[in-house]
């Protein structure tokens, strides 16, 4: 089973869906262990494999790094020192070749990070903004938890192998999606190649391409392999012995925006061919094959007509939707053939201010919930204090007033008839003693 999921507008609603592979056309066949693809709009998530599974992130670590120190640097112009420990023990891992004492900006080293996927640079970026790598690991779990990344650890800030680092495709996602947020990231890491000016240490330019062959054009492609796809816009990739091929992708399509992670890939050693790309644009095909962004209420447009009571002027109110409300629904469905069902608050009782949340509409089709929204009241409404009155004191006369007063009656009435009978029967026996 293909799990599908519906986050209503952001930061409101989790639902959950459940889909079977018929649904659809297709599902690609993954080399992948994992994967996830999800629209950030709206939070839908479009399919989903062991995507709670705890995995090896790799390189996709240092899109959280890349996100701590612009979120915690406020001089991208400042000039770095590289230290003796931000280029040593980095064996193994993809590195910009900086050298100890070497100075450049905080922006260029953050091209050497998400571009060249620099380890080195990851260090010099970590020491920079905490003071030590240990407490920019610590800035990097404390913003995980902020975003929700309930199943990721950080060990370091460049993504070596290490037992105690760990996230999830999920988790992933929720970190691509808060950095494409981030301007200044995204800029980064859509764009092809960056040349990075001669610096104290070097003589020459530096020119870095993109580790995300999605985003090298055929004609722009140096050194990398031709998985260019015309709708991708960031972010990147990573390896290692332990996570196999990982890739964090961003694309955009129709106005449908998609984040995709893949997850523990292969390569087939023949054709040297990754599926790490391979996977993630089968799936980027499928979803923009298979759904669509669509608008289902337009801002302010009346939905229902609720009784509302208490008012002198009105005994209905009209609810609209508060906003425009989007959400992801199946290709080959129009807006209008989507089921609506409308809960309203009961019963509705003036005071209403007007915008006041007073419902919600959920929209299905075929048995499938795809988002929802609340709904509004279109006006103010003021109360009447004559039928406040009359109400609170109906509610007074049939409340809890009336049931005891009515017990005690009862009982009362019940304790006379009890002494009536006890007192005639004495009367009785004493006659017959005197006689």
């Amino acid at each position: 089973m293909r799990r599908l999921i519906s986050i209503a507008a952001a930061i409101t609603l989790l639902l959950t869906l459940t889909l079977t592979a018929g649904a659809a056309s297709e599902l690609p066949q993954l080399h992948c262990e994992a994967a996830l693809v999800v629209a950030p709009e709206t939070g839908f998530v479009l399919y989903s494999k062991n995507d709670l599974a705890k995995r090896s992130p790799s390189s996709l670590v240092k899109i959280m790094t890349a996100l701590v120190v612009l979120e915690n640097v406020d001089d991208l112009t400042a000039e770095v020192t590289v230290s003796p420990g931000a280029v040593a023990n980095l064996k193994g891992l993809a590195t910009s070749s900086l050298k100890e004492g070497e100075v450049m900006s905080v922006t260029n080293l953050l091209y050497c990070l998400l571009l060249n996927s620099g380890a080195d640079a990851a260090n010099a970026l970590a020491e920079y903004t905490a003071g030590s790598i240990p407490d920019f690991v610590a800035m990097m779990n404390t913003r995980a938890g902020e975003l929700g990344m309930t199943d990721t650890q950080f060990a370091n800030p460049h993504g070596g192998d290490d037992a105690s680092q760990y996230t999830t495709a999920a988790d992933l996602a929720k970190l691509a999606v808060a950095a494409m947020k981030n301007q200044q990231l995204k800029d980064i890491v859509e764009i092809q190649y960056k040349r990075i000016p001669k610096t104290n240490k070097t003589n020459v330019d530096r020119y870095y391409f993109s580790n995300n062959a999605l985003v090298i054009s055929s004609t722009e492609r140096r050194k990398t392999e031709d998985y260019y796809y015309r709708y991708a816009n960031g972010l990147m990739t990573g390896y290692s012995a332990a996570a196999g091929y990982n890739l964090l992708a961003s694309s955009k399509k129709d106005g449908l925006t998609l984040i995709t992670v893949v997850l523990g890939a292969t390569r087939d050693e023949t054709s040297k061919e990754k599926y790490s790309y391979t996977d993630a644009i089968a799936l980027m095909n499928w979803g923009y094959g298979n759904f669509k962004l669509a608008q289902l209420l337009t801002k302010l447009e009346p939905v229902t007509e609720a009784p509302v009571t208490l008012s002198s002027t009105t005994d209905s109110v009209t609810l609209v939707a508060p906003d425009a409300y989007t959400a992801i629904i199946p290709a080959d469905v129009e807006p209008s053939a989507m089921s609506r069902e409308v809960t309203v608050d009961s019963p509705l009782e003036a005071p209403l201010a007007k915008g006041e949340a007073v419902g919600e509409i959920v929209f299905s089709y075929d048995g499938l919930e795809y988002g929802r929204s609340p709904l509004v009241s279109q006006s103010e409404i003021e109360r009447s204090f004559l039928l406040f009155a009359l109400a609170r004191i109906s509610g007074f006369l049939v409340g809890p007033w009336l049931y005891a007063s009515v017990g005690g009656l009862l009982f009362l009435g019940g304790l006379y008839a009890y002494l009536t009978v006890r007192m005639n029967k004495r009367r009785k026996s004493g006659g017959k003693y005197r006689g």
